[in-house]
Protein backbone atom coordinates (compact mmCIF):
# COMPACT_ATOMS: atom_id res chain seq x y z
CA UNK A 1 0.00 0.00 0.00
CA UNK A 2 1.19 3.52 -0.85
CA UNK A 3 1.38 5.76 2.22
CA UNK A 4 0.29 9.38 1.71
CA UNK A 5 0.71 12.31 4.11
CA UNK A 6 -1.30 15.53 3.78
CA UNK A 7 -0.09 18.65 5.58
CA UNK A 8 -2.25 21.78 5.71
CA UNK A 9 -3.02 24.12 8.59
CA UNK A 10 -6.62 24.52 7.41
CA UNK A 11 -9.05 21.72 8.21
CA UNK A 12 -11.23 22.56 5.22
CA UNK A 13 -8.32 22.08 2.82
CA UNK A 14 -7.48 18.71 4.37
CA UNK A 15 -11.07 17.58 3.99
CA UNK A 16 -11.05 18.70 0.34
CA UNK A 17 -7.96 16.59 -0.34
CA UNK A 18 -9.55 13.61 1.44
CA UNK A 19 -12.63 13.87 -0.79
CA UNK A 20 -10.51 14.08 -3.94
CA UNK A 21 -8.46 11.11 -2.77
CA UNK A 22 -11.56 9.00 -2.21
CA UNK A 23 -12.72 9.69 -5.77
CA UNK A 24 -9.24 9.10 -7.16
CA UNK A 25 -8.99 5.73 -5.34
CA UNK A 26 -11.39 4.18 -7.89
CA UNK A 27 -8.79 4.64 -10.65
CA UNK A 28 -5.57 4.47 -8.62
CA UNK A 29 -3.17 1.75 -9.82
CA UNK A 30 -2.44 0.73 -6.22
CA UNK A 31 -4.33 1.05 -2.92
CA UNK A 32 -3.23 3.85 -0.63
CA UNK A 33 -3.83 5.21 2.85
CA UNK A 34 -3.80 8.84 4.04
CA UNK A 35 -2.56 10.42 7.26
CA UNK A 36 -3.44 14.09 7.79
CA UNK A 37 -1.45 16.68 9.74
CA UNK A 38 -2.23 20.32 10.51
CA UNK A 39 1.15 21.14 12.09
CA UNK A 40 4.49 20.69 10.29
CA UNK A 41 6.30 19.76 13.49
CA UNK A 42 3.77 17.00 14.16
CA UNK A 43 4.44 15.57 10.71
CA UNK A 44 8.23 15.67 11.13
CA UNK A 45 7.97 14.10 14.58
CA UNK A 46 5.74 11.33 13.20
CA UNK A 47 8.20 10.61 10.40
CA UNK A 48 11.10 10.52 12.87
CA UNK A 49 9.32 7.97 15.07
CA UNK A 50 7.45 5.89 12.51
CA UNK A 51 9.30 6.27 9.22
CA UNK A 52 8.44 8.25 6.12
CA UNK A 53 5.62 8.26 3.60
CA UNK A 54 5.71 7.47 -0.10
CA UNK A 55 3.93 10.71 -1.08
CA UNK A 56 3.67 14.04 0.73
CA UNK A 57 1.07 16.68 -0.16
CA UNK A 58 2.43 19.81 1.53
CA UNK A 59 0.79 23.19 1.90
CA UNK A 60 3.42 25.86 1.26
CA UNK A 61 2.17 28.82 3.34
CA UNK A 62 1.92 27.84 7.01
CA UNK A 63 2.92 29.41 10.34
CA UNK A 64 6.35 28.53 11.76
CA UNK A 65 7.53 26.31 8.87
CA UNK A 66 6.67 26.50 5.18
CA UNK A 67 5.95 23.38 3.16
CA UNK A 68 9.23 23.93 1.30
CA UNK A 69 11.15 23.95 4.59
CA UNK A 70 9.42 20.72 5.57
CA UNK A 71 10.42 19.22 2.22
CA UNK A 72 14.02 20.28 2.84
CA UNK A 73 13.97 18.46 6.18
CA UNK A 74 12.60 15.33 4.52
CA UNK A 75 15.33 15.42 1.89
CA UNK A 76 18.00 15.87 4.57
CA UNK A 77 16.73 12.64 6.11
CA UNK A 78 17.40 10.95 2.79
CA UNK A 79 13.72 10.42 2.00
CA UNK A 80 13.33 9.08 -1.57
CA UNK A 81 9.67 10.12 -1.55
CA UNK A 82 7.43 12.01 -3.95
CA UNK A 83 6.51 15.56 -2.91
CA UNK A 84 3.62 17.63 -4.23
CA UNK A 85 3.02 21.19 -3.04
CA UNK A 86 -0.38 22.73 -2.38
CA UNK A 87 -0.25 26.44 -3.13
CA UNK A 88 -2.29 29.49 -4.01
CA UNK A 89 0.39 30.67 -6.46
CA UNK A 90 2.65 29.15 -9.12
CA UNK A 91 5.51 31.44 -8.09
CA UNK A 92 7.11 28.71 -6.00
CA UNK A 93 8.27 26.62 -8.98
CA UNK A 94 11.91 27.58 -8.44
CA UNK A 95 11.84 26.53 -4.78
CA UNK A 96 10.14 23.26 -5.74
CA UNK A 97 13.01 22.68 -8.18
CA UNK A 98 15.45 22.65 -5.26
CA UNK A 99 13.73 19.87 -3.29
CA UNK A 100 13.01 17.63 -6.28
CA UNK A 101 9.23 18.09 -6.11
CA UNK A 102 6.98 16.06 -8.38
CA UNK A 103 4.80 19.10 -8.97
CA UNK A 104 2.27 21.40 -7.37
CA UNK A 105 -1.50 21.80 -7.15
CA UNK A 106 -3.02 25.27 -7.15
CA UNK A 107 -5.82 25.88 -4.64
CA UNK A 108 -8.70 25.43 -4.85
CA UNK A 109 -7.52 22.05 -6.14
CA UNK A 110 -9.66 20.71 -8.97
CA UNK A 111 -10.51 17.04 -9.29
CA UNK A 112 -8.99 16.95 -12.78
CA UNK A 113 -5.65 18.41 -11.65
CA UNK A 114 -5.54 16.17 -8.59
CA UNK A 115 -6.24 12.99 -10.56
CA UNK A 116 -3.77 13.81 -13.34
CA UNK A 117 -0.88 14.66 -11.03
CA UNK A 118 -1.50 11.82 -8.58
CA UNK A 119 -1.82 9.39 -11.49
CA UNK A 120 1.62 10.45 -12.70
CA UNK A 121 3.10 10.30 -9.20
CA UNK A 122 1.67 6.84 -8.52
CA UNK A 123 3.14 5.65 -11.82
CA UNK A 124 6.50 7.02 -10.65
CA UNK A 125 6.18 5.14 -7.36
CA UNK A 126 5.41 1.97 -9.29
CA UNK A 127 8.74 2.33 -11.07
CA UNK A 128 10.40 0.91 -7.96
CA UNK A 129 9.29 -2.45 -9.38
CA UNK A 130 11.45 -1.98 -12.48
CA UNK A 131 14.16 -4.57 -13.00
CA UNK A 132 17.74 -3.57 -12.15
CA UNK A 133 20.35 -3.12 -14.86
CA UNK A 134 23.49 -5.28 -14.94
CA UNK A 135 26.70 -3.26 -15.03
CA UNK A 136 29.99 -4.90 -16.00
CA UNK A 137 32.93 -4.05 -13.73
CA UNK A 138 36.59 -4.99 -13.48
CA UNK A 139 35.72 -7.58 -10.85
CA UNK A 140 32.82 -9.08 -12.77
CA UNK A 141 29.56 -7.16 -12.54
CA UNK A 142 26.70 -6.04 -10.34
CA UNK A 143 23.03 -5.24 -10.49
CA UNK A 144 22.03 -1.61 -10.01
CA UNK A 145 18.55 -0.20 -9.47
CA UNK A 146 17.90 2.73 -11.86
CA UNK A 147 16.76 4.86 -8.92
CA UNK A 148 20.17 4.41 -7.27
CA UNK A 149 22.03 6.12 -10.11
CA UNK A 150 22.73 9.84 -9.65
CA UNK A 151 24.81 10.29 -12.80
CA UNK A 152 27.19 8.57 -15.20
CA UNK A 153 30.41 10.28 -16.26
CA UNK A 154 32.58 9.21 -19.20
CA UNK A 155 36.31 9.88 -19.06
CA UNK A 156 39.55 8.17 -20.14
CA UNK A 157 37.73 5.42 -22.01
CA UNK A 158 35.88 4.41 -18.85
CA UNK A 159 32.55 5.26 -17.32
CA UNK A 160 32.04 6.10 -13.64
CA UNK A 161 28.57 5.66 -12.12
CA UNK A 162 27.82 7.70 -9.01
CA UNK A 163 25.24 6.07 -6.73
CA UNK A 164 22.90 7.77 -4.26
CA UNK A 165 24.84 6.44 -1.27
CA UNK A 166 28.06 8.03 -2.57
CA UNK A 167 29.65 4.85 -3.93
CA UNK A 168 31.13 4.83 -7.42
CA UNK A 169 31.21 2.03 -9.97
CA UNK A 170 33.62 1.97 -12.89
CA UNK A 171 32.59 0.11 -16.01
CA UNK A 172 33.90 -0.43 -19.55
CA UNK A 173 30.33 -0.10 -20.86
CA UNK A 174 30.00 2.89 -23.16
CA UNK A 175 27.75 5.80 -22.24
CA UNK A 176 25.62 4.95 -25.27
CA UNK A 177 25.14 1.39 -24.02
CA UNK A 178 24.21 2.55 -20.53
CA UNK A 179 21.74 5.07 -21.98
CA UNK A 180 20.20 2.29 -24.05
CA UNK A 181 19.79 0.15 -20.92
CA UNK A 182 17.97 3.05 -19.27
CA UNK A 183 15.93 4.16 -22.28
CA UNK A 184 12.62 3.35 -20.56
CA UNK A 185 13.49 5.58 -17.60
CA UNK A 186 12.46 9.17 -18.50
CA UNK A 187 14.37 10.60 -15.54
CA UNK A 188 17.68 10.06 -17.35
CA UNK A 189 18.90 12.84 -19.59
CA UNK A 190 22.22 13.52 -21.32
CA UNK A 191 23.02 17.27 -21.12
CA UNK A 192 26.54 16.67 -22.43
CA UNK A 193 28.17 13.94 -24.49
CA UNK A 194 30.20 12.88 -21.43
CA UNK A 195 27.34 12.69 -18.92
CA UNK A 196 24.05 10.97 -18.20
CA UNK A 197 22.03 12.54 -15.37
CA UNK A 198 19.19 11.31 -13.19
CA UNK A 199 16.87 14.33 -13.00
CA UNK A 200 15.42 13.13 -9.70
CA UNK A 201 18.71 14.17 -8.06
CA UNK A 202 19.09 17.59 -9.68
CA UNK A 203 19.06 20.31 -7.01
CA UNK A 204 19.41 23.33 -9.27
CA UNK A 205 21.22 25.11 -12.09
CA UNK A 206 23.87 27.75 -11.44
CA UNK A 207 26.42 29.54 -13.64
CA UNK A 208 25.97 27.14 -16.54
CA UNK A 209 26.21 24.02 -14.38
CA UNK A 210 23.72 21.38 -13.26
CA UNK A 211 23.97 20.85 -9.50
CA UNK A 212 23.84 17.31 -8.14
CA UNK A 213 24.76 15.70 -4.82
CA UNK A 214 28.47 15.05 -5.12
CA UNK A 215 29.11 16.92 -8.32
CA UNK A 216 28.45 19.63 -10.89
CA UNK A 217 27.99 19.12 -14.62
CA UNK A 218 28.92 21.88 -17.09
CA UNK A 219 26.37 22.55 -19.80
CA UNK A 220 26.98 24.61 -22.91
CA UNK A 221 24.88 27.75 -23.14
CA UNK A 222 23.33 26.62 -26.42
CA UNK A 223 22.04 23.39 -24.83
CA UNK A 224 21.05 24.78 -21.41
CA UNK A 225 17.59 25.90 -22.52
CA UNK A 226 16.89 22.47 -23.99
CA UNK A 227 17.85 20.93 -20.66
CA UNK A 228 15.65 23.36 -18.73
CA UNK A 229 12.68 22.60 -20.99
CA UNK A 230 13.12 18.84 -20.59
CA UNK A 231 13.58 19.14 -16.82
CA UNK A 232 10.48 21.28 -16.33
CA UNK A 233 8.40 19.01 -18.58
CA UNK A 234 9.61 15.98 -16.64
CA UNK A 235 9.11 17.57 -13.23
CA UNK A 236 5.75 19.26 -13.73
CA UNK A 237 4.32 17.17 -16.55
CA UNK A 238 3.86 20.13 -18.88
Amino acid sequence: MIRVAVLDDKAGEIERIRQLAVRFSAQAPRPFGIEAFSDPFDLLEYVEKNGGFDLYLLDIIMPHLTGIQVAEQLRKRGERCQIVFLTTSREYGVEAFGVQAAGYLVKPVSEKDFSELCGRVFAELNRSDRPPVFIKTAGGGRKVEPGEIVMVESFNHEREILLADGRKIRTPFTLTRIAEMLKDCPEFYSPHRAYLVNLDFVTGVQDGEILLPGGRIPVARKTMQKFRDYYMAYTFGK
